[in-house]
């Protein structure tokens, strides 16, 4: 199957176009010029009736059928272009004529041009009275005098319209492929080893044409390149944090199959178990954040009360704040409506108290917080841990960040997940120092009417 072309279609079309209007014009032409040349023609019969009729006698017509013994005759002189002439009185008599022209009637209206045909040829007859209704006179002209002469014309200049139409396609070929020259330089430069990775296609040298189509190059190329080094920086980071539990794994295990010690073999198996139980929760951790940077928008998004995202989380984690022996309590204003995914903001709620329990000293205390101010509602978690270093404030939500004084196994991705759902969310994560003593993390999103058309309230 042929490739379209573009060039070759553009030729097509302007070639198509100019035919079109050559065949106007040279039908424009042939008609004006047929107009005129008649024009004149005629013209130059009105003027020979008038003529002759101005030197005939004024004396009475029986003196000059007496003069007038020998009728003239006044056939036409193709060269000396001269028209055929009749000349009758007003009884019919024929006072000067031309055997070329035909026997006409008397016409009693006024003077009128018409064409005939006599002698197989065809004439250009102009009849009329005079003023005193004495002399009926009949010019006429061959009409091939007319159509040689409109050859005459004509030729040269549709013959130069030919040749213009000849030589058009050649030159529109030509400016077209110039034309398309920096079409050819750019998929050039594209297909070029040399293209310096992130150079840009826009320059000053770019067509205004091209410019918006090598800017959506750019762009697509930019996301592209964020989209492999964020990639790249995923793997490398997944496989240093899989390393160690991998290494801790493959250990314990094989102390367990050499110690033959029940209980010793019982510890390492446990150990084993929990390096297990900690790679499974980064692995899931992982595809999560994968899951959520991958989206670009919410399908299952609605309307929906942030306080009860914040109960539903407290419920979940009440069983190991109570083993620790530590305080939950919510605190909210009941204006905290926001458009999000249930299920998503959901992980980022437990993220963030996972995160605040896991810092949380036993008999110490986690506070949320839920509640509106302007267009924004905020989701706050409070508790009474050591609260953040200032020189982690700036690296909170890095991937596989671990804050200064970190407790636990966490992997240091739960910030990471909170904020990329944040983001989802058009919303924004903020950190800072707790009242109870320890770390805050906010989470501020725009807020919603209540009566959303699009999507049920979520109580």
């Amino acid at each position: 199957m042929t490739r379209p072309s573009l060039n070759r279609r553009l030729v097509l079309r302007l070639v198509a176009g100019i035919v079109l209007v050559w065949c106007a014009a040279a039908g424009w032409l042939a008609w004006r010029s047929l107009h005129e040349v008649d024009e004149i023609f005629d013209q130059m019969l009105v003027r020979s009736a008038a003529s002759v009729l101005a030197v005939m006698p004024a004396a009475p017509l029986s003196g000059v059928a007496a003069q007038l013994p020998d009728r003239p005759v006044l056939d036409s002189d193709a060269t000396a272009h001269r028209p055929a002439i009749t000349v009758r009185d007003a009884r019919g008599r024929l006072l000067a004529g031309s055997t070329e022209l035909p026997a006409l009637e008397f016409d009693p209206g006024g003077a009128h041009l018409h064409t005939v045909t006599y002698a197989q040829r065809r004439w250009r007859v102009f009849q009329r009275w005079d003023a005193q209704q004495k002399y009926w006179i009949e010019v006429g002209a061959p009409l091939d005098e007319r159509d040689e002469l409109m050859r005459k014309l004509l030729a040269p200049a549709l013959l130069s319209l030919l040749a213009l139409l000849v030589l058009v396609p050649p030159m529109v070929f030509a400016g077209l492929r110039s034309g398309l020259k920096p079409l050819r330089q750019l998929t050039r430069q594209l297909s070029a080893d040399t293209h310096a990775a992130g150079a840009s296609l826009t320059d000053a040298r770019v067509p205004v044409e091209l410019a918006p189509f090598t800017e959506a190059i750019d762009r697509l190329v930019a996301r592209l390149e964020r989209s492999l080094e964020h990639e790249r920086r995923f793997t490398a980071d997944a496989a240093h944090e899989l390393r160690h539990p991998l290494a801790a794994l493959r250990l314990e295990l094989d102390l367990a199959g050499r110690d033959e010690d029940a209980a010793a073999r019982a510890r390492h198996l446990q150990r084993a178990q929990d390096a297990l139980d900690r790679m499974q929760r980064l692995v899931a951790q992982l595809l999560m954040l994968a899951r959520v940077e991958k989206l670009t928008e919410l399908d299952d998004a609605g309307p929906l009360r942030l306080a009860s995202v914040a109960e539903a989380a407290l419920r979940d984690a009440s069983e190991r704040a109570a083993a620790c022996s530590i305080e939950l309590s919510l605190d909210h204003d009941g204006n905290d409506f926001v458009l999000g995914s249930r299920s998503l903001l959901g992980i980022l709620g437990q993220n963030l108290l996972d995160n605040a329990l896991r810092h949380a000293p036993a008999h110490g205390q986690v506070n949320v917080r839920v509640g509106g101010r302007d267009e924004r509602v905020s989701l706050e978690i409070n508790d009474s841990g050591a609260g953040f270093a200032a020189d982690d404030m700036a690296r909170l939500g890095e991937r596989f960040h671990r804050p200064e004084g970190s407790v636990g196994e966490g992997s240091g991705l739960g910030l990471s997940i909170a904020q990329a759902i944040a983001h989802l969310h058009h919303g924004e994560l903020a950190f800072g120092r707790s009242a109870l003593g320890g770390a805050r993390v906010s989470l501020s999103l725009p807020r919603v009417a209540t009566d959303a058309p699009h999507a049920p309230v979520y109580a």
